[in-house]
């Protein structure tokens, strides 16, 4: 394999792997947002945590913040 060859093959690696953790960070950041909805809906910050799948310690330090 050249070398021209195996530096592509490495950046694409490395493109896909970028663009992996910028949906899981987005991801995340939806989870937060829909979290701060429901707590800003008065649900508690159990049922908050079930829906959205965060942890509650997470869901628990967003609602003393709102």
């Amino acid at each position: 394999m050249t070398w021209s060859i195996t530096m592509a093959d490495m950046r694409h690696e490395g493109f896909e792997e970028g663009l992996q953790q910028g949906r899981e960070q987005g991801a995340y950041q939806n989870k937060l947002e829909t979290a701060k909805a429901f707590l800003s809906e008065g649900l508690a910050p159990q049922m908050v945590a079930r829906c959205t799948n965060l942890p509650l310690d997470v869901v628990q330090e967003l609602a003393q913040t709102k």
